[in-house]
């Protein structure tokens, strides 16, 4: 991705301008002007580099001179499935920091011991489009909200599942600390409980399902820092295998 202010056009394909609220950023704050380059993405992987041919008080209008090649520095699809906290601000700094880290898809978990039962799924995809071009990525995750965990569970079978908890043990069965995970690459999905921890009966499910207990360690850490501390761990252990 080049120097150039980057922008958010996921109807590109229909339409050769910025959207109204990136438009008016354009315009309104950064002053461009017809001639200026810019930089797109669809939030799907793939950015151009453009020129303004037009503007007027609400449009910005477009032209494409060439697609930009970007490619996700991490390896595989990596899901982060948390149970949002009791202060709404704590799960937006998190998701804003996980998305300028990195992943594929955000899963906002149901628990028993969850503290929040409804997130505006609005506002937290305001959040991770202005982490994506903030960051000058090319991929917004995907963000699915209030998931109950055993449809999380399903969601993500086809990938390596960590349940990390806070518990010694569960059933006699101990977990392994993240560092000393045989992490096999490719997609893998981290799970991150509520204040309260998940309940044994959660972890016994993920156990069952296949799903890896393990532990980041003996602090007790809040929601937000287990899950960015898994998250920068996972692109930890696929940069020492490449």
């Amino acid at each position: 991705m080049q120097d150039l202010p980057l922008f958010y056009t996921p109807d590109l394909e229909h339409r050769l301008a910025l959207p109204e609220e990136e438009a008016g950023h354009a315009l309104r704050v950064l002053r461009l002007d017809p001639g200026d380059r810019v930089q797109l993405t669809d939030g799907k992987g793939k950015a151009w580099l453009a020129e303004i041919s037009f503007t007027s008080k609400k449009d910005c209008e477009l032209q494409l001179l060439e697609e930009i090649p970007w490619q996700a520095y991490w390896q595989g699809h990596i899901t982060l499935c948390v149970a949002p906290t009791k202060s709404i601000d704590r799960i937006e700094w998190l998701l804003e920091k996980a998305t300028e880290l990195g992943l594929n898809r955000v899963i906002l978990l149901r628990c028993q011991h969850s503290e929040r039962k409804q997130v505006k799924a609005e506002r937290i995809s305001k959040i991770l489009v202005g982490a994506m071009k903030q960051s000058q990525k090319a991929l917004v995750p995907e963000l699915l909200v209030d998931v109950p965990f055993s449809e999380a569970l399903r969601l993500t079978a086809d990938s390596q599942r960590l349940i990390l908890h806070c518990r010694e043990s569960v059933d006699g069965i101990l977990e392994r600390r993240l560092p000393h995970v045989h992490y096999l690459g490719g997609d893998v999905s981290l799970f991150i409980g509520p204040e309260g921890d998940f309940a044994v009966e959660e972890v016994l499910a993920a156990q069952a399902s296949g799903a890896l207990p393990t532990s980041l360690g003996s602090s007790r850490l809040r929601t937000e820092t287990a899950a960015l501390a898994a998250l920068q761990w996972i692109h930890t252990l696929q940069m020492t295998k490449n």
